[in-house]
């Protein structure tokens, strides 16, 4: 059972991921149906899953929003902003639910009587009483209504997989007039009665403008658990007919008589169907039409995904990480033995380890759309906490990460979007004063660049003011008075620690927490941010990150007696140059091809003093917007890199990423290219 309440938990966080999305679309149109009976879906779901699976705090809960959505798809009940804002809160009391373990218990329920008492009052309200009267007359001219007999008898072990058939009654007489009649007969004598286990069961006569479909939703979760029955008895309400009464009022364990209800049926309402029938056979063919669609969907469509736990996901990716190193070592002892079978066997294995690395991969990305369900919800409740107008957008939310990067970068991006919401936009007065429109804007865009993934978060607000940045830290005793920076330096300053320009102390920042945590975070998954802004215009925040944290490709290479690796992602260009050459350049600058190239020295940034080979390799490197050189020894060849942790020795070392085991054993340390030419620069300015 605890496995089952597992996926139950995995799959009602989806569903209230779901949730918030369709409410975020729905608060821009209020009229789409289609989102209505898309939320209404999703409570259906949450409530059935949570009474099978032992949640029947959720399951009824979940039951009056289900109600509450029921009327608004009968038209009986108007969308508003504050159904909205309660549907909004419930997701939160559900999750709150959900991860519930006992603590908070207390805090839990009354904040359910506070939104039980916002759902009965808008269910009480006048935007209910109005609509109300209206519908109703329209449906007493064409109301659609069937009366349905269904017969509910649970198997004995239902409750001990947690459903409540008490809950499944009650959902039918939400569905129209029903009468219900109960048997009791198969309750054993006290010697032979198990507490947990169910004896009695229903027959219900139900009148309603439901089809079939929406009686079988309601007991989705419990086919396998109960003997059910439904069958059509008229397209008629039999609760209006005369002399229905005492063929409704059956004595205790004695069933309706089913043929003399439906005699009745047929004889009061046989001039209607005659004047329908022939609209009623163009509804069956559509129906018979639709059948056959659904047999031919059914027979042809196959499973397209499963559900993966993450811990299973990550074995694989070590399993597989372990298999390139071991091919590594093949591939080094095929070379000593110089066999030509070994080698081709080898090659092909190498094959095969490449695609089985890039599937395994592509398995772990998950897109970006997963967190732009959390931001659309965080900018819509901060816009209003603050009183600003802002409008968010996302693009390219369809980009894939590694999913151990996706938990990494979603702490930096509320950050960022936090900053933009309370820093960046102005008030509606102060937009229209600076003739902006008084909604403003937040664009989050994600896109590939090369082996790279690219996410910049843009807003059109008031901008940063570099003066004003300078003589903040100066005033925060960040830099010197007499500190000379451009204004792309200037900005720089917001990832300083303790850095912050709000002079008051808000909920959302101004604490002077909130850069430096993100271009630290960004850090730690290799990842860079930057940032440029326009006074007035406003800014943009862009990081940078790899595709993935554990397996990289790169290019091994040799300074002195030890090996390193640089990912392939940063490399442009490789030159061969001589040493002498090197040692007489000017500053670190050197001309080849007729270009000139700053570059840095690993030996002696390393204080390396032992002979260099008389030709060396300059690799020229990216860097923001630039090229700038890394000289070593020699190239060794391109390498699949598994990326493993460094120990406590490297902890400070930041300019190593991590390491990779080579095939003979030995370790080469992952250069960071961007934190090499960001530490030996200021190494070298000091």
């Amino acid at each position: 059972m605890d496995n089952f309440q597992k996926k139950f938990l995995e799959e009602a966080s989806d569903l209230i991921n779901q949730l918030e999305q369709a409410l975020l679309t729905l608060e821009q149109d209020m009229q789409n149906p289609e989102l209505v009976d898309s939320i209404f879906r999703i409570m259906h779901s949450l409530k059935g899953g949570g009474g099978m699976f032992g949640f029947d705090n959720i399951s009824s809960y979940t039951h009056k929003l289900e109600n509450m959505y029921d009327l608004v798809r009968q038209k009986k009940l108007k969308v508003s902003r504050e159904m909205l804002d309660i549907t909004f809160e419930s997701a939160d009391h559900i999750t709150s639910m959900l991860n519930d373990d006992g603590s908070k218990t207390a805090e839990i329920k009354r904040n359910e009587e506070i939104l039980n008492k916002r759902i009965d009052a808008i269910l009480d309200g006048d935007n209910f009483s109005n609509t109300t009267a209206a519908v109703e007359e329209s449906s007493q001219k064409d109301a659609g209504l069937k009366t349905f007999y269904i017969k509910v008898k649970p198997y004995e072990h239902i409750q001990r997989n947690g459903t409540n058939p008490f809950f499944l009654i009650d959902e039918l007489v939400g569905l129209g007039k029903t009468k219900v009649n109960i048997f009791y007969s198969n309750i054993p004598d006290f010697e032979n009665f198990v507490l947990d286990d169910t004896y009695i069961w229903w027959e219900v006569i139900l009148t309603t403008d439901k089809d079939e479909d929406a009686i079988k939703d309601v007991f989705i979760f419990v086919e396998d658990d109960c003997e059910i029955t439904i069958q059509k008895l008229c397209d008629a309400d039999v609760f209006v007919m005369e002399g229905i009464e005492p063929l409704l009022d059956c004595p205790q364990d004695f069933p309706f008589d089913l043929d003399k209800i439906k005699t009745l049926a047929e004889a009061i309402t046989a001039l209607e169907k005659a004047k329908n029938e022939s609209a009623a056979a163009e509804n069956a063919a559509k129906t018979n039409s639709g059948d056959e669609h659904i047999k031919k969907f059914t027979k042809e469509s196959s499973i397209s995904g499963i559900r993966v736990a993450s811990e299973k996901i990550d074995i694989l990716m070590n399993l597989v990480s372990e298999l390139i190193t071991t091919q590594a070592g093949l591939n080094l002892y095929a070379e000593k033995n110089k066999d030509a079978e070994l080698t081709r066997i080898t090659e092909n294995l190498e094959n095969i380890s490449r695609q089985l690395r890039d599937t395994a991969f592509s398995i772990t990305l998950i897109p970006i759309d997963y967190l732009v369900v959390r931001f659309r919800r965080l900018v819509r409740d901060l816009s209003r906490e603050v009183g600003k107008e802002i409008e968010f957008e996302a693009r390219g939310a369809e980009t894939e990460l590694d999913k151990t990067l996706i938990e990494g970068i979603s702490e930096p991006l509320m950050h960022i979007l936090r900053n933009s919401i309370d820093h960046g936009i102005e008030t509606a007065k102060e937009r229209q004063a600076a003739g902006k429109p008084p909604a403003g804007k937040i664009i989050l865009q994600a896109y590939y660049s090369g082996s790279q993934v690219v996410i910049a978060v843009t807003d059109d607000g008031a901008g940063m003011d570099p003066k004003k940045i300078k003589k903040k830290a100066i005033e925060k005793g960040l830099i010197p008075s007499d500190a000379q920076l451009s204004d792309k330096e200037a900005i720089d300053l917001i990832f300083m620690p303790g850095f912050s320009t709000s002079e008051t102390v808000t909920n959302i920042s101004g604490r002077g927490v909130g850069m430096d945590v993100v271009k630290r975070k960004v850090s730690d998954i290799r990842g860079t941010v930057q940032v440029s802004s326009s006074l007035g215009e406003g800014t943009t925040i862009t990081i940078k990150l790899p595709l993935t944290l554990s397996i990289i490709d790169g290019m091994l290479v040799r300074i002195a007696d030890v090996d390193y690796i640089i990912p392939l992602s940063v490399i442009d260009t490789i030159f061969a140059v001589e040493h002498e050459k090197i040692v007489a350049s000017f500053q670190n600058v050197i001309n080849i091809e007729g270009s000139q190239y700053p570059f840095y020295y690993l030996r002696d940034e390393f204080g390396l003093t032992d002979s260099a080979p008389a030709k060396e390799e300059i690799i020229m490197v990216k860097y923001e917007d630039r090229k700038i050189g890394i000289v070593v020894d020699n190239i060794t060849g391109e390498y699949q890199a598994v990326l493993k942790p460094l120990g406590k020795l490297y902890r400070n070392q930041d300019i190593f990423s991590g390491a990779s085991i080579l095939g003979d054993g030995t370790v080469a340390l992952v250069l960071d290219t961007h934190k090499v030419i960001n530490q030996f620069t200021k190494y070298n300015e000091i």
